[in-house]
């Protein structure tokens, strides 16, 4: 850990880790090849968990650093389940098909946000203050229990291939970019912030490719 947390370069006064120049990298290779709906995503986006498991450690994130787990697994289960089409769905690139929730479920989808961000802030102060001599008192633990959520969200969302995960991961680009500047880890919020405009650009090609896929249905 001691290896990849030492500085391989700065810019200006800024020291770049190997663990932040990783997870920079393997984040906006993840973020942009799901945005062109390439499976290969989710591998980049394992790596990535890896990477930040271990910084989100040590800037004492850790519900967002919890939620790299999380990740792991649903970058699994959506790797399987982009390449394993439903039968009646082959197209020409034999994975699945763009869906979007129905409005009550964005309901849903938006009260199990709130309230299991409110359970899990309340929880990771709780266990720090149990276990003093391990963790030290959690940085901003209600918004990062509430972006740990919403982002939990997003990921389950991208994994079913909803159209409706991009519209959270902007929500939550936006206030990571601000969060991670204001903690001093500069190039993570470079990286958040080009996160929201690549997160914008699938947004609206991801509609475009659900038009074009029910017209060719409709066929």
């Amino acid at each position: 850990m001691d290896v990849l947390s030492q500085t391989l370069f700065t810019i200006g006064d800024y020291p770049m880790s190997v663990l932040e120049l990783g997870g920079v990298l393997t984040g906006l290779a993840a973020v942009f090849l799901a945005s062109r709906e390439l499976s290969v995503n989710f591998l980049f986006g394992m790596l990535n968990n890896v990477f930040y498991f271990i910084l989100f450690f040590e800037f004492r994130l850790y519900s967002v650093m919890l939620l790299q787990v999380v990740y792991f697994i649903f970058s699994l289960y959506g790797y399987y389940y982009w390449k394993h089409p439903k039968q009646g769905q082959s197209d020409e690139k034999q994975e699945q098909r763009i869906r979007f929730l129905r409005w009550k479920s964005r309901l849903i989808y938006t009260g199990i946000i709130i309230l299991s961000g409110i359970l899990w802030g309340w929880s990771v102060i709780n266990l720090q203050a149990r276990f003093p001599e391990y963790f030290a008192p959690p940085a901003y633990p209600w918004l990062d229990a509430l972006l740990t959520m919403a982002s939990v969200t997003a990921q389950w969302l991208l994994s079913r291939k909803y159209w409706d995960n991009w519209v959270i991961w902007i929500v939550v680009d936006v206030i990571s970019t601000i969060l991670y500047a204001s903690m001093g880890m500069i190039f993570t919020a470079v990286m958040y912030g080009v996160f929201t405009l690549i997160a914008i650009k699938a947004l609206v090609d991801w509609s475009r490719t659900y038009r074009k896929s029910m017209k060719r249905a409709c066929m």
